[in-house]
């Protein structure tokens, strides 16, 4: 139990010097770590305005995220859901400014694994100057169903050999 806490308390504590080090202008809004059954959903309704970033992290099993603007307990399938992410490991959207609140966010627990545990980091970013570019990729009039990504500048040198240094520290350390 110590261990685990370690770890999570590592891997936020990098996170947060990493978006430091990185410049990025991201506003932690809400962090929520629990786990969801196999097969389940556990629900959220995010009532905030402007750019937000939702990143979800599985520390075990695997925890996929479906948002809507139209439904408040979006699923899997294609007509209850806006959004999506579901890739093993760290899942992350951005919901544009666009999005009718309160947009509704589903945590699903996939099968391969009987619970699988996260955590929920909710940030608010800066609207770029070149909002149209945003509001034409997430249309409203639309629904969406590919994960989506806004292009991100690469992370400089230093900050790419940091996180590799870090993670060799981590395998060493604790696995």
């Amino acid at each position: 139990m110590k261990k685990k806490f370690a770890i999570l308390v590592l891997v936020v504590y990098f996170q947060t010097s990493l978006a430091c080090v990185s410049g990025t202008d991201e506003h932690l809004l809400h962090f929520v770590t629990d786990d969801v059954p196999s097969g389940s959903y556990k629900y959220y309704s995010l009532m905030y305005d402007g750019l937000i970033k939702i990143q979800l992290t599985s520390q075990s099993g695997d925890a996929d995220i479906y948002v809507s603007q139209t439904t408040t307990k979006p699923t899997y399938e294609p007509e209850y859901f806006c959004l999506r992410s579901a890739t093993c490991g760290e899942d992350i959207i951005f919901i544009p400014k666009s999005f009718k609140r309160p947009v509704g966010i589903g945590v699903y627990g996939h099968p391969s694994h009987d619970i699988s545990k996260y955590s929920l980091s909710v940030y608010q970013l800066p609207v770029p100057a070149d909002e149209g570019e945003i509001e034409s990729t997430y249309g409203a009039e639309a629904t969406l169903h590919k994960d989506h990504t806004l292009k991100k500048e690469r992370p400089s040198f230093a900050v790419a050999l940091l996180w590799s240094l870090i993670d060799i520290l981590f395998q060493v350390f604790f696995l």
